[in-house]
């Protein structure tokens, strides 16, 4: 049992695994929840005690209810309805996840995922608040669930990151873009209310890479945030400038980006990715392109 813990301690010991520890957090949320509500049942008046618990650790979709409680916001990307939805999402966040991370790095993506989930919930009361006013049938008042929601930022990040990236399924090479969005149609039909949350959380992700490849990154403030608290306690680095010339064409000259004494820069990323996108795909890489743009990955942890 000790080993089982070191274990687990150990993956969040890792610097560049944030993956795997926002899967772990899913599963561990869940089972420390479902646990209560077994214990609670044992206890006179449980109904007290799951009412205590639902109004506290799972987000309505009133938003009053939500401003009165507000630290929910931030259980919600980490909540799931049942023990299939934990597999389902652990599994899909291990795939997506890893293929986002491998091209903007664990911290990126795991802010990606959390932000998601969160602006999925202002996206939900927004559309629902609209139908609200032609139709009050279709208020729902319930609990939601935000796993998901962080999941579809993840899967549309890594869409408009790398639009013709494939999947092999049953020896079956299929788009990446055609998984993702069949996905998103298939959570509308079969939950409007958690496909709302789906929808808005995927905009944001798809967004968000669209912003980054134009140069505006609007998750900036809270990665600084992230790094001013991973950086605390840690000796400064010094910093060191450098800039690239253009060629008359416009573009970055080709022999300025592999030079392997430097950590590649945005510049330099945009250039690979834009091969990957315009050139067949990850494999179109050149073993030495690969090292950078892996390079590239862990510097942006």
């Amino acid at each position: 049992m000790r080993s089982v813990f070191s274990d687990i301690l150990d993956v969040f010991r890792k610097k560049d695994n944030q993956v795997i520890q926002l899967i772990l957090i899913n599963v561990f949320l869940f089972l420390f929840l479902e646990l209560l509500k077994f214990s609670f049942r044992f206890l006179p008046q449980p109904d007290l005690y799951l009412e205590f618990l639902s109004k506290n650790f799972y987000l309505n979709s009133s938003f009053l209810e939500n401003i009165r409680r507000p630290w929910t916001l931030f259980i919600f990307p980490f909540t799931n309805p049942g023990v299939l939805s934990v597999l389902f999402n652990g599994l899909a966040l291990f795939w997506f996840g890893h293929i986002l991370s491998d091209f903007l790095g664990t911290k990126k993506t795991m802010i990606i995922y959390i932000l998601g989930a969160i602006v999925s919930v202002f996206f939900y009361q927004a559309v629902w608040g609209f139908l609200g006013l032609f139709n009050r049938t279709e208020v729902y008042n319930g609990t939601l669930y935000g796993a998901s929601a962080g999941l579809y930022a993840i899967m549309f990040a890594a869409v408009a990151l790398l639009p013709e990236y494939e999947l092999m399924f049953f020896r079956f090479f299929i788009k990446l873009r055609i998984i993702a969005i069949s996905f998103l149609i298939l959570s509308l039909l079969l939950n409007r209310y958690t496909g709302i949350l789906n929808l808005g959380a995927a905009s944001f992700g798809y967004l968000q890479i669209k912003f980054l490849r134009s140069g505006f990154n609007i998750t900036e403030p809270v990665e600084n945030i992230f790094n001013w608290f991973s950086n605390l306690g840690k000796p400064k680095k010094k910093m060191v400038m450098k800039s690239f010339s253009k060629t008359p064409a416009g573009e970055y000259s080709s022999t300025k980006f592999f030079d392997n004494t430097d950590t590649p820069d945005q510049a330099e990323v945009d250039y690979l990715l834009d091969k990957i996108n315009k050139g067949g795909g990850y494999e179109s890489l050149t073993k030495e392109e690969k090292n950078r743009l892996f390079k590239a990955s862990q510097s942006k942890d």
